[in-house]
């Protein structure tokens, strides 16, 4: 069955306009490049419909007038539409320490302004956030050798869908670090994934990582975020509001059933192939 769908688009004020580009570095493991437990089986997704929190996040960005630049070495997310930018620096399975290892890389090869980072939802045998504070000492360097300034927006990262101790501990660590280090003069900012972005058992596509409205619900806390902590050198972006979960329309209804969309001046239409467990917003 086919229907359409028709939403006014939820406009932000403008923002003042930079001089250049914000380069944005998604940075982390399979949460931020979107790959799940059932993709390392039979017949995986596409890697281009494999969007996470970022497509959102660019949507929202792109509605608000701010001039994002997503950069990375991996590309994910690059056949679906509206089309966003898919570029990003998600590794699935790796750990904090791993990303450590290649953090100078990164940084030198995509040079951002900004980093966003998820990660440690893979170090299992420890809680010690140590990991997290060798990719910000790796960034710390990096600024210093290249005097290219990086604002980093760090997470303390969401919980798996049948809560683990081990991540509500490593977050209490974790927090403790960036404080730590924030005191001391570092450009961090705290994004707390674990507890604001309101995941529930239904935000899954299995036990560790989010379906298409969980990482909705992260790309929130991240534009929240980025707005009201602006990278902008000369001082002319203003911070704004925080933006609520019910002000973007949203369905729930999974991006694989959406066949087309068509955007024609403040309204989005949609044709969707409504699946059978049915429809809502």
């Amino acid at each position: 069955m086919h229907f359409f769908i028709r939403l006014g688009l939820f406009f932000l004020l403008s923002l003042t306009t930079l001089s250049a580009v914000v380069r944005i570095m998604p940075l982390g493991n399979s949460i931020t490049y979107d790959e799940r437990y059932s993709d390392l089986e039979g017949t995986p997704r596409p890697i281009g419909v494999r969007t996470a929190y970022r497509s959102h996040l660019w949507y929202m960005l792109e509605q608000a007038g701010y001039p994002a630049d997503f950069v990375g070495s991996q590309i994910a997310g690059q056949d679906v539409e509206p089309p966003f930018d898919p570029e990003n620096e998600g590794h699935p399975g790796w750990t904090s320490y791993e990303i450590a290892e290649r953090t100078y890389e990164y940084m030198s090869n995509s040079m951002p302004d900004v980093v966003l980072l998820h990660i440690g939802t893979n170090d299992r045998t420890t809680t010690n956030p140590e990991g997290v504070d060798q990719i910000l000492n790796e960034i710390d360097q990096y600024e210093l050798n290249s005097d290219h300034h990086i604002k980093v927006f760090v997470a303390l990262i969401i919980d798996r869908q049948s809560p683990d101790g081990r991540i509500k501990t490593f977050n209490e660590r974790l927090q403790l670090l960036l404080e730590d280090r924030i005191a001391r003069g570092d450009d961090i900012v705290i994004v707390d994934m674990y507890h604001n972005a309101g995941l529930t058992s239904s935000d899954y596509a299995d036990n560790t990582h989010p379906n298409d409205q969980g990482y909705y619900k992260m790309a929130v806390q991240w534009y929240n975020a980025l707005l009201n902590n602006p990278y902008d050198p000369n001082g002319a972006m203003p911070s704004r509001p925080p933006v609520a979960l019910e002000d973007y329309p949203a369905s729930l209804v999974s991006v694989t059933y959406i066949e087309s969309v068509e955007i024609i001046d403040n309204t989005v239409t949609f044709l969707v192939n409504v699946p059978d467990t049915g429809i809502v917003f």
